[in-house]
């Protein structure tokens, strides 16, 4: 008591939350867990979260991307393919080749400018990714009409992107999608991305968390391996017509 007589009020406070801080740095080290504090993340409705998602892509009405994407697929030879994508709001997509591409294109027009008016939040939780807070959101698709079901969302609250999702396929595969993302003009827009496709959820401590989600169909022998894709030379808000998202693929050269 004599001891605590010396501290005023605020001395005291700063000493003990000294000694917790500590306490709770020695307790991370010895778990091998540094990035304890990055673990907690504010509680946040998943409607905000998408909110904020689409929010990051306000000012973009259009823009054109160079791909290029590397495919690495088993029982399949696939050349390097160097595409042009076009998007314009709300999800228009055009994509132009040389050659032949073969684009995993729920991958790249989820349509994060609409995950709202898309899906519905079964559940919401807060986890890490590679040592980087974030929000993890279970969602289900509003229509029978897309590719997409279901859908397991990892989204960064820094810069409020999404850097993973996970889909059970049609034919028994789980579809992973991972995004690294480059700031172009404000906006931080994919700069690549890898698609995994597996027998089995890859990379999740959650082996069973499509258990509940839609029965899958195998009608022929599937395709494990992946994707590789890089994205470069971004034009945004260029005014791009309505008709080029009408016209179909057509070679250079053709009639």
């Amino acid at each position: 008591m004599k001891l605590l007589r010396l501290f005023t009020d605020d001395q005291y406070m700063n000493a003990l939350l000294r000694s917790v801080t500590m306490l709770v740095l020695v307790t991370c080290g010895v778990a091998g867990r540094l990035d304890c504090f990055s673990q907690v993340l504010p509680a946040i409705p998943g409607d905000q979260i998408l909110k904020n998602i689409e929010n990051a892509f306000a000012g973009i009405d259009d823009y054109t991307v160079v791909l290029d994407a590397e495919v690495d697929l088993e029982r399949l030879k696939v050349p390097p393919m160097h595409v042009t994508m076009y998007f314009k709001r709300p999800d228009k997509f055009h994509f132009e080749s040389d050659g032949f591409a073969l684009l995993p294109r729920e991958g790249m027009a989820l349509g994060f400018g609409r995950l709202r008016a898309r899906f519905s939040i079964e559940s919401v939780r807060a986890d890490s990714l590679d040592g980087t807070p974030v929000h993890v959101l279970t969602m289900k698709s509003k229509t029978d009409k897309s590719k997409l079901h279901d859908v397991l969302l990892y989204v960064n609250p820094e810069h409020w992107t999404v850097t993973r999702f996970l889909s059970p396929q049609m034919d028994g595969r789980i579809m992973t999608v991972s995004f690294e993302y480059k700031q172009v003009e404000g906006h931080w827009l994919p700069s690549a991305l890898v698609v995994n496709f597996a027998s089995a959820p890859g990379d999740t401590s959650e082996p069973n968390i499509f258990e509940q989600m839609t029965p899958t169909r195998r009608s022929q022998p599937s395709r494990n391996g992946t994707i590789t894709i890089r994205y470069s030379d971004y034009r945004l808000n260029t005014g791009l017509p309505d008709g080029l998202f009408e016209r179909k693929l057509i070679k250079p050269g053709t009639p």
